[in-house]
């Protein structure tokens, strides 16, 4: 019995295959193709770790908040002695916001780049980084003015505290719609109008909104512009710094003739939610735990695509292609 051909024979531990220990011109390529790879995917990684990501949740609104104001700046084409202004909400809560706004009388004109008659309902929801650098909080110069009240038009403008409930905010002539000592004719009356600023809360003047930048005409005397606002509370977070703001959706109807009083009509209400945005990042142990991952990922779907290009190779090319570039293994002997 020849033992010596059967210790040669017998091999207990596996052994490295050639394609891993041959060195080649298809190998090299592959390791640096799957090299540039993972520093390109390490390179995504640590920039959306020191990044971070947005996290946008809608939650119970827990805050309790009596008041909130309604922060205005808006040009009506008639004149402040004929307007009307008053707030009334579902508690029955009724004052004359004329008490807490400024009138002053103006030539009307529409200023260019607003947006006249147009669709402010597509709104969407401000990106965190831009909340964050205008988020200057600002209030309005005076306080309970009113003067020039006989000029063309009147720019009303100021912040109006009400309830944080279901509410309505209206823009009249004098006799339509509520009593008063007199009635205003009806040849007077334009409610064509230029609104800058329409918002909730704290006043961030350079925060858009959808109502901002707007315009909408009418060549009616009797004219009815209804707006319904649905407001919803907003958080912004970032860095430890928290931003208290508001935003809504609004669709508008008009209704020309004497079916309701002519005027402006803010119907608002909100929402028992709020959404908090907030940037976020993982934990650093995560981050290395995908790190390794990733690498390890690749590098087993690269060997797998590798032996699958040779294998087709040596199929449809023969062995003497797929062995072009290779060098020789070392022999022992």
């Amino acid at each position: 019995m020849d033992y010596h051909r059967t210790i040669r024979v017998f091999d207990a531990f596996p052994k490295t295959e050639p394609v891993n220990t041959v060195r080649s011109t298809k190998g090299s390529y592959s390791t640096i193709l799957m090299g540039f790879f993972i520093l390109f995917l390490i390179w995504v990684e640590i920039g959306g770790y020191v990044d971070g990501y947005i996290d946008r949740q809608f939650m119970l609104d827990r805050n309790i908040q009596r008041v909130l104001n309604i922060n205005l700046d808006m040009f009506v084409a008639t004149p402040c002695n004929y307007l009307h202004t008053n707030v009334k909400d579902s508690t029955q809560d009724r004052f004359l916001a004329q008490e807490q706004l400024n009138f002053e009388g103006v030539n009307f004109f529409i200023p260019d780049l607003f947006r006249v008659n147009g669709d402010e309902s597509q709104g969407s929801t401000l990106d965190l980084d831009e909340v964050m650098r205008e988020s200057a909080l600002a209030e309005f110069r005076e306080k309970k003015s009113f003067t020039h009240g006989d000029a063309p038009a009147c720019h009303i403008f100021g912040s109006i505290p009400v309830n944080k409930v279901h509410g309505f905010f209206h823009i009249t002539g004098k006799g339509y719609g509520y009593r008063d000592r007199s009635i205003v004719p009806k040849e007077a009356l334009n409610f064509t109008h230029v609104i800058s600023e329409f918002s909730f809360g704290e006043f961030y003047p350079y925060m858009n909104n959808p109502l901002d930048f707007t315009a909408r005409t009418t060549n009616e005397h009797i004219h009815t512009f209804n707006y319904y606002l649905d407001v919803v509370p907003t958080e912004y977070k970032k860095l430890g710094i928290v931003i208290d703001t508001t935003q809504y959706s609004m669709t508008v109807t008009e209704l020309p003739g004497l079916s309701r009083p002519p005027g402006l009509f803010f119907n608002y209400q909100f929402e028992p939610i709020i959404l908090s945005i907030e940037e976020k990042r993982i934990s650093f142990v995560r981050f290395l735990v995908r790190l390794v991952t990733i690498c390890g990922g690749i590098m087993v779907v690269a060997k797998w695509i590798f032996r699958t290009v040779e294998k087709l190779i040596r199929v449809v090319f023969g062995n003497q292609v797929a062995n072009r570039g290779r060098e020789k293994a070392p022999s022992l002997l």
